[in-house]
């Protein structure tokens, strides 16, 4: 069985596992683009930067991570969805 993204970003624990979930993050984009809130580089890489300066204390549903790692692989992942 295929984990989720949403599985994979919560498994990073250090480089080999952020590789892991960065490849599955591109196959992601392929094969569900409508499922992505942006359709550039730079619209993508802009969302994960503004969720990245709006949860880096964390947020009402959301702590962050100790792991350096899991909060990049966490701000990526969050570049998918975020407005």
């Amino acid at each position: 069985m295929q984990k989720t993204l949403f599985e994979l970003v919560n498994e990073v624990q250090d480089e080999e596992s952020f590789i892991v979930f960065l490849s599955a993050l591109s196959k992601d984009r392929q094969a569900c683009p409508d499922e992505w809130q942006h359709d550039s580089i730079e619209s993508f890489l802009e969302a994960a930067a503004d969720w990245s300066q709006e949860s880096v204390n964390g947020l009402t549903h959301y702590e962050k991570p100790d792991n350096s790692w899991k909060r990049c692989a966490q701000i990526m992942y969050m570049g998918k969805f975020y407005e």
